[in-house]
């Protein structure tokens, strides 16, 4: 047996060492040791020769290690980042609230809900427009229809359906109009609420 094999044997021993401190029913780390050993004593090394080979298996462990752990903060990072995408922001679950309030008011699917005030109104077109201004439309656009797609699986009335069909036809052409894929330079595509 070599010195790097005999370096691996000891690195591998480090770590069952670790898993058998974490875990101490676990006898991974006896039978390791006893390989090692077997090991060492078949090379028949002297002790300055071994404690040189200790020391690499030393180092070889503690980079395998370090190697574990960026892997380990990759994996985290990369998880906080998908579920947070597929949670999406709070900016774009503020903008699908007030988009889907927006709507329901125009298919008066909120009649007893108290009627907004204009200045709340205001506040939340203001809001929604900052909102495009800082993702783009294409954002909007997406957002816009998944609220849509939420209140199409809603209980809605005949003419609440027909409703909603003329929203969805009124966002599809404000987003050929955004696009510049359709030049109506006099059409107005703003829904009336």
């Amino acid at each position: 047996m070599n010195k790097k094999e005999l370096a691996n044997k000891y690195a591998e021993l480090l770590a069952a060492k670790d898993k058998a401190t974490m875990h101490p029913d676990n006898k991974g780390y006896e039978w390791k040791y006893n390989l090692y050993q077997d090991a060492v004593l078949k090379t028949k090394l002297p002790k300055e020769k071994l404690a040189e080979i200790e020391k690499e298996g030393k180092s070889l462990y503690e980079q395998y290690e370090r190697e574990q752990e960026e892997a380990n903060q990759f994996k985290e990072t990369y998880k906080n980042n998908v579920l947070n995408n597929l949670e999406g922001s709070k900016e774009e679950q503020d903008f699908k609230k007030a988009y889907k309030h927006k709507v329901l008011a125009f298919l008066d699917k909120e009649q007893d809900e108290k009627q907004e005030t204009e200045v709340n109104k205001d506040k939340i077109d203001q809001q929604m427009a900052a909102f495009e201004s800082k993702y783009g439309y294409e954002k909007v656009y997406a957002l816009k229809k998944e609220v849509l797609d939420d209140i199409r699986e809603m209980d809605l009335t005949p003419s609440q359906r027909e409703r909603l069909k003329e929203v969805e036809r009124d966002l599809e052409d404000e987003r050929q109009i955004k696009l510049g894929k359709n030049k109506k330079k006099d059409a107005e595509v703003e829904m009336e609420m």
